[in-house]
């Protein structure tokens, strides 16, 4: 009953790290999470939402990062 939601990784093993996907996202300098999220989305449709959500978590870490460094 549980392989109902067991995937493959092979199938993400070109999926770049959270970072690296997070990197991709930046070139397009998003104004809202909101719409980090969407290009995420349109850029890994096949990528599980959590990898999405863990690039998502890493743009918002490195935005509060580089906001206290500006101080």
């Amino acid at each position: 009953m549980g392989e109902a939601f067991k995937y493959d990784q092979s199938l993400f093993a070109a999926v770049s790290s959270p970072e690296d996907m997070a990197a991709r996202v930046m070139r397009f300098a998003p104004a809202s999470d909101a719409e980090a999220l969407k290009l995420l989305r349109a850029s890994y449709p096949d990528c599980p939402l959590s990898a999405r959500v863990a690039a998502l978590d890493f743009l918002m870490r490195r935005t509060k990062s580089q906001a206290g460094a500006a101080r």
